[in-house]
């Protein structure tokens, strides 16, 4: 009812009438890089090209022809891009869907033509391939999926040529006699910086699906139908130091299973793997946790990843905000605790995912619908006590998870939509949820009210029913010329808990958020884009407790020789953390002030810089800075590698450090639990590296690898008495000092489309040495010292269309 409110007030907002034409080919034309074959004279070249960069709104400072041909199996794109000094074109081998600074022509299809949702094709010089799936009118995209298509490209006396082939079944639509599909094409010049597009979205204007011209001309061509079938094999080797853990030293393994698809014609898509690995996925990274919430880590499994945008359910938003579906839930970590006085013998390391299916897609009435069922095994550990005893026990039984996603398109560029979620584990009660959402657009997507109710069903430990609700309502101005804004109310009520299923970091609280921009894209002979803007933060719990009101101010320059500078500024007048205390009340928090600044050069140039200093402080005497910097090297034409080095120390922040238990002298008065608090001082060196050499578009060499050491000591001892008093207190915690080194080697080659070959050399080191004072030389030396926990893949796949 809520929503419906505000239907009346929503205005269609349609997309450019701009049209190109594609022409029936009888014959398809020689996927080769040359535009030679006679079926190119059938299309008429679309050549009409306008400036975003550097001059918005000018014509195409070097000309651009786009040829559009189809036939029952494929559309096919003949693109020239001029360049009246072709020796100047950058022309760089990367990694696929690896978006370097080259030249490039990218192809964007709304094949659903429902205004939020494209498909992107785009192609660098050297001819490596980007295909990412955009959403929500642009604001997320899917860089995870991945389909078969063919391209060539060729670099000649007037400039280069790309020639596409994009088969039908590669995309997804609802069958018809004809189309009429959203298309757009930007052109990239990489050495002017130059942004072309063939229907210009300025800057100041919000959405991008929305905004595209047509495509038409496409008429009785067949549905798509087909299976594709994806068979993998894999032989691994875990190698690491014998234990009474591992008493072989090494652990060897061979598996097999497949991917499935089909797509039965109805612009559904069916996907279901069984016994799937994950084995040439990159590790997490290491980080140092010492807050009440859970670490985030994204998404990285591709079988998850693809089609993502039609089942997600955000809830709050930005990097923690998978809402009511977060699928690491599914096939979790596991961490096993040894006995008293024993050890784990034998301990899984994930929960196994035996088998899982979607069905994913969107009607020809703009219902998406999304289905998720996945199937974990139970997982036993074999526990060894201190007498040498062997016990088997289950740490993680057999679990179902479910998702129904459905959400309607209404208008041209709007859409509301519903979740249900349920795991059931065996032997439990299942915890379920159950939410809805809207996203309203108008005035050309410049304004937007958008927001979400959910509710939790979960069980306690003695198995009595818990229930929960949080919602959120939003509205902003996303586009303009110059002013932009939002302002936002939400909750989670105390016992709201969808953590079984999706993600969120805390219930019981509410609170409303205000945010203005100005911004200015007018270039002038001092600056490209500047803005400003500021967010005003309150929130309380549902107990009355003020726990956030906060202030930020921000600031950010663009420079017309494309280095930017970006600064911040967060006030937080303190109020109460009810959190900290671990479940023991309230904790006065202090004031505090921190500021950040950045600097990012020219991302052109073969070397690029990131830095950024961060100070803050509180009313407490807390200090604390953080210094970042990261390097991009891009010395060779196929060699690209990152390098950043971070460094952070906070010193004396009154932190929680233990609860006891007193019991007071005075019978028969009962025991109570104190909370004591103290100085904590950490510092973090954090040294990661990423890169790939690409012998071939088709065969690539990645790395990654991560240093990161934490430690941290307590001193000054407070025994708290009221949330805002305190008294000295005798007491010690050791320092700690952990040491960590991850990495990953991949050998990655696509020997036939769709086709995959991996070889992948994974090490860790974990552990701790030294104290609070060791230096970083000791402590690189120290972690090599370190066990070391080798694994070796080789894992083969087998793309099979029918």
């Amino acid at each position: 009812m809520f929503v419906m409110m505000f239907v009346p007030i929503v205005l269609l907002a349609g997309s450019n009438p701009k049209k190109a034409v594609a022409v029936r080919t009888p014959v398809p034309p020689r996927i080769d890089g040359v535009l030679d074959e006679s079926e190119w004279k059938l299309a008429k070249p679309e050549t009409e090209f306008t400036q975003q960069d550097p001059v918005e709104g000018a014509p195409a400072s070097m000309p651009t022809e786009i040829r559009i041909l189809y036939d029952d199996e494929a559309l096919y794109f003949g693109c020239t891009m001029y360049d009246p000094e072709p020796s100047k074109i950058v022309a760089r081998l990367a990694r696929r869907d690896d978006e370097i600074i080259s030249d490039a022509i990218s192809i964007r299809l709304d094949t659903y033509h429902d205004h939020q949702t494209d498909f992107e094709f785009t192609i660098n010089a050297a001819g490596v391939k980007v295909d990412i799936v955009q959403y929500n009118d642009g604001r997320d995209e899917d860089v995870s999926w991945d389909v078969v298509w063919d391209v060539q490209t060729m670099i000649n006396d007037k400039g280069w040529v790309a020639e596409v082939k994009i088969p039908y079944k590669a995309l997804r639509f609802p069958q018809q006699e004809s189309y009429d599909w959203g298309f757009q094409v930007y052109r990239r010049i990489a050495r002017t910086n130059e942004n072309q597009h063939w229907v210009l979205i300025r800057k100041s204007e919000s959405g991008l699906a929305s905004k595209f011209g047509h495509l038409v001309g496409i008429e009785h061509i067949p549905a798509p139908t087909n299976l594709e079938l994806i068979p993998y094999a894999v032989g691994s080797g875990r190698f690491l130091p014998k234990s009474q853990s591992h008493p072989k030293g090494r652990d060897l393994a061979a598996d097999a299973g497949f991917d499935f698809k089909y797509r039965p014609g109805s612009g559904l898509t069916i996907d279901a793997t069984f016994n799937p690995d994950f084995g040439q996925v990159e590790a997490d990274p290491a980080v140092l946790n010492v807050t009440t919430y859970e670490t985030f880590y994204p998404e990285k499994r591709p079988f998850f990843v693809e089609g993502l945008q039609i089942i997600k359910f955000t809830t709050f938003g930005g990097e923690f905000g998978p809402g009511l579906f977060y699928s690491r839930r599914i096939g979790r970590a596991l961490s096993v605790e040894a006995p008293p006085g024993g050890y784990v013998l034998d301990e899984p390391r994930f929960a196994t995912i035996l088998g899982a299916a979607k069905i994913s897609g969107k009607t020809s009435s703009g219902l998406s619908i999304g289905v998720l069922e996945a199937v974990t095994g139970k997982e036993t550990a074999t526990f060894v006590d201190s007498l040498g005893n062997k016990t088997k026990e289950a740490v993680e039984p057999l679990t179902n998870f479910s998702v129904v996603r459905l959400r309607q398109d209404l208008f041209e560029n709007s859409n509301i939509g519903m979740i249900l979620t349920s795991v059931n584990r065996d032997g439990r009660l299942p915890a379920m949820t159950a939410g809805a959402d809207w996203n309203l657009r108008f005035q050309e997507s410049i304004y937007r009210i958008d927001g979400f109710f959910a509710k939790s069903r979960t069980t306690n430990g003695a198995g009595e029913g818990l229930e929960g609700t949080a919602g959120k309502f939003n509205f902003s101005k996303d586009g303009g010329p110059h002013w932009r804004g939002a302002m936002s109310i939400d909750w989670t009520s105390k016992q709201y808990n969808i953590n079984d299923m999706g993600y969120f970091r805390r219930p019981n609280d509410y609170g409303w958020i205000a945010q203005i921009l100005y911004r200015d894209d007018e270039v002038t002979d001092f600056k490209r884009i500047w803005s400003l803007s500021s967010q005003y933060h309150l929130r309380r719990n549902f107990d009355g407790a003020e726990l956030f009101d906060q202030f930020t101010f921000a600031g950010d320059v663009l420079f017309p020789n494309y280095w930017e500078v970006s600064t911040q500024a967060v006030i937080d007048r303190g109020k109460y953390d009810d959190r900290e205390t671990r479940g023991n009340g309230l904790y006065r928090k202090p004031r505090s002030l921190g500021v950040n600044v950045s600097l990012e050069t020219d991302s052109r140039q073969p070397v690029v810089a990131d830095v950024s200093l961060q100070y803050g402080s509180d009313e407490l005497n807390m200090k604390g800075v953080t210094i970042g910097s990261e390097f991009e090297f891009k010395p060779v034409s196929n060699l690209t590698f990152q390098i950043g080095l971070r460094y952070s120390q906070r010193s004396r922040e009154r932190a929680w450090a233990t609860n006891i238990t007193e019991y007071p002298i005075d019978a028969p008065l009962p025991p109570r639990t104190v909370s004591i608090f103290a100085e904590r001082s950490t510092t973090q060196w954090d040294l990661e590296s990423r890169g790939s050499f690409v012998f071939t578009r088709d065969l690539t060499l990645q790395w990654y690898f991560q240093i990161f050491f934490a430690q941290g000591k307590y001193e000054n001892y407070l025994r708290m008495l009221n949330p805002e008093r305190f008294t000295p207190y005798q007491f010690s915690q050791p320092e700690f000092n952990r040491l960590s080194f991850n990495s990953n080697l991949v050998l990655r080659w696509e020997y036939l489309p769709g086709s995959t070959l991996y070889v992948v050399w994974s090490q860790a080191r974990q552990g701790e040495g030294g104290n609070y004072g060791t230096g970083f030389s000791d402590n690189l030396s120290r972690t090599f010292s370190l066990p070391v926990d080798n694994v070796l893949m080789l894992k083969v796949s087998y793309w099979l269309s029918m």
